[in-house]
């Protein structure tokens, strides 16, 4: 299990979709990844980075990633899940807390990645206005949020093989990589599996596979609920990683910041692969609890998702509140 101070430290460190989701409890028959020898070892990560990268895959210009797996024909076909109308979201509410010396605020402060939301609020009586103040800092463990490739490097590069020290700096952010490139929204069909309290392995994921007849495809967005807003916590298992590949997802997320294993030598080793080895934007502390609610109760696993990051230039990445439409 990713240990909560893992997660904590974590949480310090770092469209349009159509969405599946799918209520599942414990899975039956034997957990694959909790055998002895299925933990991922430095060398076996280091040998997946090479031999299943996308870097290239797409162009050495390419700075899409698999967002590229997202075609119009994807689209179309997440469109059509659209029956009922019902919409739900999938952000949790963002905790604000009051905005200090806002006339000075952030200013030359360098931001924490614990995820932080501030405000402060300013009223014309005379003249009949109101409006506000924000600071957010997104990454972390608490805001929900989309990271851009940018966001992390993996021995120092990042997707595509570009350096990381010509990608990102202090005065200038992302120079490439950067959430403006995802402004025009992302639109594809995804799943969600409700596997609260364990650590998900491809195990899991398979005997979902058979037991709903719903199988993972290029293209599709993957979401997972953990559990974490009732006590419960989970995650992908790195060993996950090469299930990843072979299915040619477009996207991955969770209620928490995705890690549900440990690597050693490697300190959030799905972030550095997914964003890094296979060019695949993450969906942080996402806030699923009502998606499963709804999903249960419409008896309906495919519902379309829409996602319209913020395209702020030079972006690490952008807080997000996607909607899922059934």
């Amino acid at each position: 299990m990713f240990r909560e101070d893992t997660m904590r430290g974590f949480g310090l460190m770092v469209g349009f979709v159509a969405v599946t989701v799918v209520a599942f409890g414990a899975c039956s028959g034997g957990d694959a990844q909790g055998e002895q020898g299925a933990e991922v070892t430095k060398e076996q990560y280091d040998t997946w980075m090479s031999e299943l990268s996308n870097w290239g895959r797409w162009g050495e210009d390419d700075q899409l990633g698999a967002l590229n797996l997202i075609t119009p024909a994807k689209r179309i076909e997440a469109a059509a899940l659209v029956r009922d109308g019902r919409t739900v979201s999938m952000a949790r509410d963002m905790t604000i807390e009051p905005l200090e010396n806002p006339d000075e605020a952030s200013a030359n402060r360098p931001p924490v990645l614990v995820g932080a939301v501030r405000n402060v609020f300013d009223i014309d009586t005379d003249n009949g206005f109101f409006w506000e103040r924000y600071e957010i800092e997104y990454h972390g463990g608490t805001v929900s949020h989309l990271d851009a490739f940018c966001h992390v490097a993996y021995e120092g590069k990042v997707y595509n093989g570009l350096n990381f020290e010509d990608v990102a700096s202090k005065e200038d952010g992302c120079s490439q990589m950067g959430v403006v490139n995802l402004k025009d929204g992302l639109v594809t069909r995804g799943i969600l599996i409700d596997l609260p309290g364990k650590p998900v392995k491809r195990a899991d994921i398979e005997t979902w596979e058979a037991e709903t007849g719903i199988t993972i495809a290029s293209g599709d967005a993957l979401f997972l609920r953990t559990g974490r807003d009732v006590g419960q916590m989970g995650g992908y298992h790195p060993s996950l990683i090469p299930f990843f590949k072979e299915r040619d997802i477009s996207l991955l997320g969770a209620d928490i910041p995705q890690e549900g294993g440990e690597v050693e030598g490697v300190a959030i080793p799905i972030h550095f692969f997914t964003l890094v080895g296979l060019g695949v934007h993450l969906f942080d502390n996402l806030g699923l609890e009502e998606l499963a609610e709804a999903a249960n109760e419409l008896n309906r696993w495919e519902f379309m998702l829409t996602i319209a990051p913020l395209p702020i230039p030079n972006g690490t990445g952008s807080p997000v509140n996607p909607i899922a439409a059934f």
